[in-house]
């Protein structure tokens, strides 16, 4: 069955800015009915914290190693709301006078499929349209297969162990070989491991213990993308030292654009739409491996189909080769009808 044409990318992703009040809830009406939200403080050096509606009230950093932590007063309300609670500053998401971004993503409502095809069982929550699945599985210790529940082959995968400080483990279409993988919580280049095998529409392969993505009995989460024309795309580019950097063809109007460096160390750069709405020459970051404030020092365009780096910064557009992660506002048709405008 063909999958639907993706005409507003904000039905199955978007980014919500709002300030903390400090109370033990505060209601975030976050635009689109979430199952992936992604918060982190604009204002203040606070952690990262991941949360899925997979795993319930519960917390990862893409900044840290550590395990998963509860977070109890947070919670998805029916519709397009969210409850962010008012944990401990450093892991903030709700103290009062601080600025936050969440970035939002929708999978399945919440409701999760029990898959026992592969070698290692899984439980997924899937949006095939979007391309973008949860995927939660126990380790076996052996080389083995998981199903991802989508359509196609990820392009990305992250993993992270849920119960052990362990550095995230991520792969990219773009590194062009299947033993290369990078660290989320990391700004390292890349390393090399038989850690997994090339995904297939089905399932990713993994490998035995040692790599941080199977160890027996370990609880692992991984979060899985495909590209989708006029939504998402995952690719690679060569930087040129420049201040006419190269123009990146997406095929859409970003709404977030993640940008690491892989021949290089760099940190994992984070742009969005919301944050920083003009090209105006210094682009609002965050930056994925970090706990910092955002800053705006980056001459980088959003553009009607894609995005073009103006500066020769090292984390986007030195002499190296980068990967990056791109999601939509609009297709590159706009609504249909009427063709999107740059910014």
């Amino acid at each position: 069955m063909a999958v639907p044409a993706i005409t507003n990318g904000t039905e199955h992703f978007n980014t919500k800015l709002y300030t903390g009040d400090g109370n033990t809830n505060q209601e975030i009406d976050v635009g689109i009915d979430s199952d992936f939200n992604w918060i982190k403080s604009r204002s203040n050096s606070n952690h990262h914290s991941l949360v899925d509606s997979s795993r319930g009230d519960i917390a990862l950093n893409s900044n840290q190693t550590i395990a998963e932590f509860n977070v109890s007063d947070f919670n998805r309300n029916s519709g397009t709301t969210i409850d962010v609670p008012a944990y401990g500053n450093d892991y903030s998401m709700n103290t009062s006078s601080h600025t936050y971004v969440s970035w939002n993503w929708k999978a399945n409502g919440g409701t999760t499929s029990s898959i026992t095809t592969g070698t290692i069982d899984t439980v997924v929550q899937a949006n095939t349209t979007a391309g973008f699945s949860i995927v939660k599985y126990t380790g076996i210790g052996t080389s083995g297969t998981a199903y991802h529940g989508l359509s196609k082959a990820p392009e990305a995968i992250w993993i992270k162990d849920r119960d052990n400080s362990t550095n995230w483990r991520c792969w990219h279409t773009g590194f062009g070989n299947i033993t290369t993988f990078q660290k989320l919580n990391s700004d390292d280049g890349y390393g090399s491991a038989s850690m997994w095998g090339t995904p297939t529409a089905d399932a990713f392969i993994l490998g035995g213990s040692g790599y941080e993505v199977n160890e027996s009995s370990t609880d692992y989460v991984a979060y899985c993308w495909h590209s989708v024309d006029g939504f998402s795309k995952f690719g690679k580019y060569v930087g040129n030292n420049s201040s006419n950097g190269p123009f990146i063809y997406t095929g859409f109007k970003p709404a977030l654009v993640i940008v690491k460096g892989y021949t290089i160390g760099s940190s994992w750069i984070m742009m969005d739409n919301k944050r920083d709405p003009f090209n105006a020459g210094s682009e609002l970051y965050l930056m994925a491996n970090s706990s910092n404030a955002e800053a705006g020092s980056i001459a980088f365009d959003f553009l009607s189909n894609g995005f073009k780096c103006r500066d020769n910064a090292t984390g986007l557009n030195g002499s190296y080769t980068y990967v990056y992660y791109a999601w939509a506002e609009h297709p590159f048709v706009g609504n249909g009808v009427n063709p999107v405008t740059a910014r």
